[in-house]
This record gives structure tokens, C-alpha cells and sequence, in this order.
């Protein structure tokens, strides 16, 4: 097992990876009310249901301020008080919606994640970020708020839908583009192993991915810089995800291709660094590419809640492992949108 610690103005998180992690259930106090993801409930009934479990709805449309509303009743029902420790079981969504919660219920419970999707490991359940969407629109309410803990259960990925599982790579990816070159040539030598769920490979790509997120929140927890280049590859993402109604990893992917191109358009990189993410893409099983509407994906980047007036904070590449923050005018890149799609 791998322990990570962050440490953060607003508190502090400790992180563990391994296997069978979520056994240590009984050993919390007190004991748990769990907020669990419909799914893993029904795969995973013998590890959790002998807890006061509350079903959290799976599926992108359900990150919602109405399922935030159901969750505040099913709370008030089972007695919840500032006691209480509240433990989100899933994905990303999951764990979003359920540190939202605890972040707002009461003015704060406590709480941790137990995450059970590869993009929930390396991403989603670490850093405090705690939100739901509007009207198809990603992440538009939210809070940050450090959990206690994030278990990293590598056993459960074994029972994660195939599709899912490859579209937590796309994060993986983002990691060693924006912080650590040496990181992508590791995926480039070992991503049949990663692919293949090997233990040795998953540990050490949890691990490292963990590890660099970590670093940037401890640096800049509330995104008023650094924190900024997760991104990569989100603002494009985020808007294909909406219009194509794509799993986030896949948007993602082809989100960071177009950063990426863009970034050689503006001699930033060279083309062989484009091709190594778009290789790197492909052979995880990834979109590379897809057709788009230009017209549309900028209405939505419009929306986007990293736009600062008529200008938007743009994640770029100034060379592998070296993300930058460009601040650049909508109007140029309404005609940007229309040179990569």
C-alpha cells in the first residue's frame, strides 16, 4: 500500500492506494453513513450494504442540485448530525456529489471518499473539488472542501465496466503532458500492462498520479493559479462531452489532442509531441479525433466557468511535462476552433 498525505489550508487528506482497502470499513469512528453509487452497491451488495446506505443515482444526468436534495432528506431521516462521518462511495460523480453534500449539510460534516473508478483515483476524488452541474453545464456549483481520507481500492476496478476503465487513462495522460515527461514514456513502455489491470503497473500509475495532483493542490488549493493547468485538455473537453454526450475521459482525450495542436500551432511544441499524446491516446483506446461543430463547441466553451470576461484560461504545452496558462480572447478562439476541428 502507498500512503499519500495533502495538507491544505482548509485541512488535510490523507490518501491511500492498494488492494482490499475498503475492509477497513469497520474501523472508523464512527461508524459510516455511506452515500454509495447505485452500481457498485448492486456489484459490491457484501462489502457495504450492512452500513446505513443512501443510493446515489449513476449517470452524468443525475449530478444534480435535485439529487443533492433527495440526499438532504434521506439525511434528515437517518438522524445525521455534525457527528456523524459521511464516506462517498464511486466515481468521480459520486464522490463529487457526496463531498458536496457533506461540505453543505449542517454547514459541514465530516466526510471521505472510497473511490471505485480509475478516473476517480487519479482525479476526481482528490484536490476538495466538490460540485454538481447545471443544465448540462460541468461543475457550475460546487465547493472545496478537503475529505479525511481517499481510499484508492484498486480491487474494485477489477469489476469496472471496460469502457469506463479506459476512460480513466485519458487523466492519467494529462499527468506526465502537463508535469512529468518522464511519466508519459513510463505509459508509453508499460500501457498494455495498465490496460491488462496489472497491479504492479496500476499501483505505481495510481500512485504518481495521485502524487503530482497532490503537489499542484497543495500549491494552489482554491485554483487561483497553478491549480489551473488540470485543465488540460478540460475546456474543449467539457464542451464535447456536453455536445457529444461522450464518457469524460473520451472528451477529454480528444480535448488534450486539440491543446496539444494548438499549442504547435503557436510553436509552443513540436509535431513529434503532439503525436507522442496522440499515440499515447490511441493505444490507451481512446477518441483521437472526432467531428465536430465549431460553432457549437464555442457556445458551450462559452459557458465555460473558466471564462473571465471575453477571454478564457486556456491550458497549453510549453514543452511535454511543462503546462502554461494562456489567457486568450474568445473571439480569437472562435477562429482557433475552426482551424483544429
Amino acid at each position: 500500500m502507498h500512503q499519500i498525505k495533502l495538507t491544505t489550508p482548509t485541512g488535510d487528506t490523507d490518501i491511500d492506494v492498494g488492494e482490499l482497502l475498503s475492509v477497513r470499513l469497520p474501523g472508523l469512528d464512527p461508524s459510516p453513513i455511506l452515500l454509495v453509487d447505485e452500481n457498485v452497491l448492486s456489484r459490491h451488495n457484501d462489502l457495504f450494504s450492512q452500513y446505513p446506505c443512501i443510493e446515489v443515482p449513476s449517470g452524468e444526468g443525475n449530478k444534480t442540485l435535485q439529487t443533492v436534495e433527495y440526499i438532504y432528506r434521506e439525511l434528515v431521516k437517518l438522524e445525521v448530525d455534525r457527528s456523524s462521518l459521511l464516506v462517498g462511495v464511486g466515481g468521480g460523480l459520486t464522490t463529487d456529489v457526496a463531498g458536496f453534500v457533506a461540505s453543505t449539510y449542517l454547514r459541514e460534516v465530516r466526510f471521505g471518499f472510497i473511490s471505485t473508478t480509475l478516473l476517480g483515483q487519479v482525479d476526481a476524488s482528490i484536490g476538495g473539488k466538490n460540485g454538481v452541474n447545471l443544465d448540462g453545464y460541468k461543475n457550475m456549483i460546487g465547493t472545496i472542501r478537503q475529505p479525511s481520507f481517499v481510499w484508492c481500492d484498486l480491487s474494485l476496478l477489477k469489476s469496472l465496466a471496460r469502457k469506463e476503465y479506459v476512460s480513466g487513462i485519458a487523466e492519467i495522460i494529462k499527468y506526465g503532458a502537463i508535469r512529468d515527461v518522464g511519466f508519459l514514456q513510463y505509459l508509453k513502455d508499460h500501457m498494455s500492462g495498465l490496460l491488462e489491470l496489472d497491479i504492479g503497473v496500476l499501483e505505481k500509475v495510481v500512485t504518481t498520479s495521485a502524487t503530482i495532483k497532490v503537489d499542484v493542490v497543495r500549491k494552489d488549493e482554491k485554483e487561483s493559479d497553478l491549480r489551473k493547468i488540470l485543465n488540460f485538455g478540460h475546456t474543449i473537453g467539457h464542451a464535447i462531452e456536453r455536445e457529444k454526450k461522450v464518457l469524460h475521459g473520451e472528451a477529454v482525450a480528444i480535448g488534450m489532442v486539440m491543446a496539444a495542436k494548438l499549442s504547435q500551432t503557436m510553436d509552443l511544441i513540436s509535431g513529434s509531441d503532439v503525436d507522442l499524446i496522440s499515440d499515447l491516446v490511441s493505444a490507451a483506446g481512446l477518441p483521437a479525433h472526432m467531428e465536430l461543430d465549431p460553432a457549437v463547441i464555442f457556445q458551450n466553451i462559452r459557458k465555460d466557468k473558466k471564462k473571465s470576461g471575453e477571454s478564457i484560461h486556456f491550458i497549453l504545452l510549453e514543452g511535454l511535462g511543462n503546462a502554461v496558462v494562456k489567457s486568450i480572447p474568445l473571439s480569437e478562439l472562435k477562429k482557433i476552433l475552426h482551424d483544429l476541428c
